[in-house]
C-alpha cells in the first residue's frame, strides 16, 4: 500500500517524512502488499473472490486510513497553499479511522455474504503502536485541508471499481 508521502507533506526543495507510520492509503488499482494496514484493501477482494476475509488484526484495532484521491489532493492542496498562510513546512493530513470490525460491516452492505476470521499476528504489535488518529487540525486551519471521501463512500469506490476488475 502507499503513504500519503508517509503521513507528512514537507513543502520545499525535498520531500522526506519525520514519521514512523502513516495512514493507510487505500486504491482499487494497487494489491496489498501484506503490511499492517494492508487489510483495508486486501478485504474487498477477498470479498469478491473467496467470500472470506482472514484478518490479522484484532476486530477493534483502530488505525488511521485515506482513499488515494483524498490523498493525491491533500498534495495539490498543499503545493498551492500561499506561502504566508503556512506556519510550518510540514503538515499532517488525516481523513478516517476505522477497525478491522467497521469496515467489514460496511462491506457487508455490499456483500453480504462475506465472513470474517481473525487471527492477530505480529502486525498487530505494529499497529498497537501506532497512532489511532492523525491530528491534523494545523493543516486544516492554515491551508484548508478537507478530506472528501468518508468510509461510506470509500466501500463504494472499492467494490463498484473491483467488481468490474473481477467481472462481478
Amino acid at each position: 500500500m502507499q503513504s500519503c508521502l508517509e503521513n507528512i507533506i514537507t513543502r520545499g526543495s525535498t520531500w522526506t517524512s519525520g514519521v514512523s507510520g502513516s495512514p493507510g492509503i487505500i486504491s482499487y488499482d494497487s494489491h496489498p502488499g501484506g503490511g499492517t494496514t494492508d487489510y483495508a484493501v486486501q478485504i474487498f477482494h477477498d470479498a469478491l473472490t473467496t467470500g472470506v476475509h482472514k484478518c490479522y488484526l484484532k476486530p477493534d484495532t483502530r488505525l488511521p486510513m485515506m482513499y488515494i484521491d483524498d490523498c493525491l489532493r491533500s498534495t495539490v492542496e498543499f503545493m498551492l497553499a500561499p506561502k504566508e498562510d503556512l506556519s510550518t513546512r510540514t503538515y499532517n493530513v488525516h481523513a478516517m479511522s476505522f477497525t478491522p470490525e467497521e469496515i467489514f460491516e460496511e462491506v457487508k452492505k455490499w456483500v453480504p455474504e462475506l465472513t470474517i476470521e481473525y487471527k492477530p499476528d505480529g502486525r498487530q504489535q505494529i499497529a498497537d503502536s501506532w497512532p489511532m488518529v492523525f491530528d491534523d487540525s494545523m493543516a486544516r486551519s492554515e491551508w484548508g485541508w478537507e478530506h472528501n471521501i468518508p468510509l461510506e463512500k470509500l466501500v463504494e469506490i472499492m467494490i463498484t471499481n473491483l467488481r468490474k476488475v473481477y467481472q462481478k
